[in-house]
């Protein structure tokens, strides 16, 4: 039998089956196992039954041979076997057997007038109960998977949790709910590998497995996992896991379908928009055209904007690119929206020439939609970037120029989780990003770092130096930002000003320092300018 905990005789002699038993005898072995309930009309030391049997003995026919009871409580005995229930004995069982049973613990059970083989099955139904549910529920969920009407993840998560009464959701990589019930996760752990992982360090135990859309190496995070919250007994704790374990092969493959055709969507949007970035105006009525059955528009006034995400591969680009469009629509701005290498580039189109100041509220809300978003995923920075309204195609290619430009500086001015910029906010920065993206200072700035860089390898010191100067050089609030005792910055800091043999006092020296840390920020290739990033 599966069960994790099987039931007890005690609990099988309270069954309705037995409601006219008597226990004669061996009660000291109420507490022990039952694994299997057979009905025998003769034991044999030669073929005992199961241990943890619950041996049913019919007596009607042994007429006077009363020793065969004596027999039959030491065969179960020897045997391992949990009780012994007679039935139908047609005389009374004397002290001499009550003893024997009590010798060897063999709870004694007496069943008179009964129809033993009826009795047999009764016990044996209430025994498989548990496991008779277990099975219909897994075949339930099995039928559910199989009709067409069920491919998408929340039916898959309802059916689960309808039928194992848990709450059940799915979350991804980085542990953000994907859909079904927000369960408090905290620092639970999740799975990892193909191992089903049951969390019980709470109230309710945390059941947990990985879905992987690849095959990956030992270790690696999973895409995404599912899970469930369970204050059930044990048959409940046992089911929501083969639930589970059936659940995360069909989300499997679901996911990856999903996954596939994103992909090919987010190419064919990659590919209309790298041509008509670099395609020239002999060229505009084809791109009109595959524009116009991606749905797109350029007719009018266009405001391009690009988002740069950190601490995300491509492919988490492409899964996070459905949500991002539906924070940027709630922020009303509702336009197409493309995934790119490093981020996203979009933008919305205008009848007319927006006004100056539209900008300012475009920003903010950007900015908004942005913290939203990364505070759902942790581990997640995104700046953004505006460009100017300019009309048509040409316009559009200008304005993406722009929103691209500032979402770099953005990045380097803001810092933090998240941020936003408009083009025209920039001032001197934009004047500075020539210099910034020269071969020059790229080899100006790696000179001057060196020392940090040679004995630095968690870039620790780095982040406390920039950190640190970005804070005007005070030690108090670099100590905030960084979340460390300020001793250990001051101690941090003398540290750099030895290595890199400077004095950090002088203003000049300062300057120098914090443009050569932004430059490392950026962290792009010297010759990789705007245009060519967003290709």
């Amino acid at each position: 039998m599966s069960n994790e905990r099987p039931i007890t005789v005690g609990q099988l002699l309270a069954s309705p089956a037995l409601t006219t038993a008597e226990l004669l005898a061996g009660g000291a072995g109420l507490d022990d196992a039952v694994t299997e309930v057979a009905l025998h009309g003769r034991l044999r030391p030669e073929a005992p039954p199961q241990r943890g049997e619950a041996v049913v003995f019919d007596a009607a026919g042994i007429g006077e041979h009363l020793y065969q009871i004596d027999m039959a409580i030491r065969i179960v005995a020897d045997a391992g076997s949990s009780t012994l229930i007679v039935t139908n004995p047609g005389f009374e069982l004397g002290v001499g057997v009550r003893r024997l049973a009590n010798r060897f613990d063999v709870p004694l059970v007496v069943v008179g007038d009964v129809d033993a083989m009826t009795l047999t099955h009764q016990l044996r139904a209430q025994l498989w109960a548990a496991d008779v549910e277990h099975a219909s529920a897994v075949d339930s969920l099995l039928v559910s998977l199989s009709r067409t009407q069920t491919a998408s993840v929340d039916r898959v998560l309802g059916s689960i949790a309808e039928l194992s009464a848990a709450s059940v959701c799915l979350l991804g990589r980085d542990r953000s709910l994907v859909a079904g019930e927000d369960i408090e996760v905290g620092d639970r752990r999740l799975a990892s590998g193909s191992a089903h992982l049951v969390d019980n360090s709470s109230e309710a135990a945390l059941h947990s497995t990985a879905i992987r859309l690849t095959p990956g190496e030992p270790g690696e995070d999973a895409d995404y996992w599912l899970v469930a919250e369970s204050r059930g007994p044990d048959g409940v704790q046992r089911l929501l896991r083969s639930l589970l374990q059936i659940g995360s092969w069909y989300l499997a493959a679901l996911l990856a379908s999903v996954r596939t055709r994103t992909e090919s969507d987010a190419r064919r949007r990659i590919a209309v928009l790298n041509e008509l970035l670099a395609t020239s105006d002999l060229h505009e009525r084809d791109i009109r055209n595959q524009m116009l059955a991606l749905g797109w528009s350029a007719a009018g006034w266009n405001t391009g904007l690009h988002i740069t995400l950190h601490g995300a591969d491509t492919s988490r680009i492409i899964d996070l690119h459905a949500e991002m469009r539906e924070r940027l629509r709630g922020a009303g701005i509702d336009g197409p929206l493309v995934e790119r290498n490093d981020g996203w580039s979009g933008w919305v189109t205008d009848a007319s020439e927006p006004a100056v100041e539209n900008y300012t509220t475009m920003v903010r809300r950007l900015s908004d939609a942005l913290a939203e978003f990364v505070d759902a995923h942790s581990g997640l920075r995104a700046h953004a970037g505006i460009g100017r309204p300019y009309p048509d195609l040409g316009g559009l290619r200008l304005s993406l120029t722009e929103a691209h430009e500032a979402a770099l500086i953005a990045n380097t001015r803001f810092g933090g989780r998240s941020g936003a910029a408009h083009i025209d906010q920039l001032g001197v920065q934009r004047v500075l990003m020539g210099w910034f993206g020269s071969e020059d200072f790229a080899r100006y700035a790696r000179f001057i770092l060196q020392p940090i860089l040679d004995v630095d390898n968690d870039n620790e010191l780095l982040r406390t130096l920039e950190v640190y100067l970005d804070a005007s050089c005070s030690t108090t609030e670099a100590a905030l930002e960084l979340d460390l005792h300020r001793n250990t910055v001051a101690n941090r800091m003398r540290r750099i000003a030895g290595l890199l043999g400077v004095a950090l006092d002088d203003a000049e020296t300062r300057l120098s320092l914090q443009l050569a840390c932004r430059m490392l920020r950026i962290n792009r290739q010297p010759a990789s300018l705007v245009q060519s990033a967003l290709q």
